[in-house]
């Protein structure tokens, strides 16, 4: 009798757990709530695959075309008649909550292309500006001040103003696309370059002296045409190993157009961050120069870049003296800059 009871008891117990097993399994196969979040560039993702899937009118691919642009493309998984985005291994670059970045082909450069589709409705941060001249350039009082009669992504704004200006060491802008479903913006592609996040415990601190003087160089670049980058963390700046350490800095998602009396410059957000470079360079350049410098440009916006251009145009050793001791250290024995003809600084070390 009690070996019988005992026995049921068993059974009754091995029913349940596998009831909870198959239901854990249920839940885990149909649970899409972690797809929610940002997905990494790996088409491998557990999340459903209808979660890249980024269908396509006739008429948004007509406006591609009008751009020359070309996009890898394929059946919906989900409905074969539509035409959707190809996500597969070699078309996409990386894809997160905004939507999600693919390689493409122009039929104007020679160069490889990115082109970031956001996918409405998000959030999206746009600024106003007119044109104006020759060129119908981009009038940056307007931008500056918000106003206009064009209205436009933000990045798409700074990375076309960079491009007009000929600013080298930033992707090159192509063109930005408004449909009734996406915001599409589309650059030139970096190929060859790694994130300095992944790289700067195994450079040299000659390397990254040579890496922050080119870094330098850039942002105040950008400030001479009123851009600051307000997000300049260590995976922003892009280093070509195999290329001389080349530096590109990327992502201006959150770029300003500044006034320098109210808001801070490319050159100030540089000496904040990257945080993990500002600590070796402390440690590299000694005679506290970074904390000074620092300082200084606390009290007066833009101050660093206004003392690279009299280093770099001083034609004498009286104009050169009359440089604060500590920038003048700083240019003549770790960072050297010179100025190009079309007024640009340019790091002047070598590898």
């Amino acid at each position: 009798m009690l070996f019988s009871i005992a026995y049921i008891i068993f059974i009754l117990v091995q029913v349940c757990a596998n009831e909870k097993l198959v239901s854990l399994s249920k839940s885990s196969s149909t649970d899409g709530t972690q797809c929610d979040k940002t997905i990494k560039n790996d088409v491998g993702s557990s999340c459903p695959q209808k979660n890249l899937e980024y269908h396509f009118s006739s008429e948004e691919l007509g406006l591609l075309n009008q751009h020359n642009l070309v996009v890898n493309t394929q059946s919906c998984p989900s409905n074969p008649s539509l035409t959707c985005l190809s996500v597969d291994r070699q078309s996409l670059i990386g894809a997160g909550s905004f939507g999600l970045v693919v390689r493409a082909r122009s039929r104007t450069f020679d160069f490889p292309i990115a082109i970031k589709f956001i996918k409405l409705p998000t959030k999206l941060d746009i600024v106003s500006f007119n044109t104006g001249g020759r060129y119908n350039r981009i009038d940056r009082t307007s931008l500056i001040e918000n106003r206009g009669d064009q209205k436009s992504l933000r990045e798409a704004v700074a990375l076309r103003l960079i491009t007009e200006y000929e600013i080298p060491s930033i992707p090159k802008y192509i063109a930005y696309i408004e449909t009734a479903s996406y915001r599409i913006v589309a650059m030139e592609l970096l190929n060859g370059f790694e994130e300095l996040s992944k790289i700067i415990d195994k450079l040299s601190p000659k390397q990254l002296t040579f890496i922050s003087c080119q870094t330098a160089a850039i942002v105040c670049n950008l400030d001479q045409i009123g851009v600051s980058h307000d997000d300049m963390h260590e995976r922003n700046i892009l280093i070509d190993r195999k290329n001389n350490n080349k530096v590109n800095l990327i992502d201006f998602g959150g770029a300003q157009f500044i006034n320098k009396q109210k808001h801070f410059t490319s050159t100030s957000n540089f000496l904040k961050q990257p945080i993990n470079l500002i600590g070796h360079l402390k440690r590299i350049i000694k005679a506290d120069l970074i904390d000074y410098i620092q300082s200084q440009e606390k009290k007066e916006l833009g101050y660093f870049c206004s003392m690279l251009e009299k280093i770099t145009t001083s034609k004498s050793e009286k104009e050169k003296e009359a440089i604060p001791y500590y920038y003048r250290l700083l240019f003549e024995k770790y960072w050297k800059f010179n100025q190009t003809n079309k007024k640009l600084f340019k790091c002047a070390l070598t590898k």
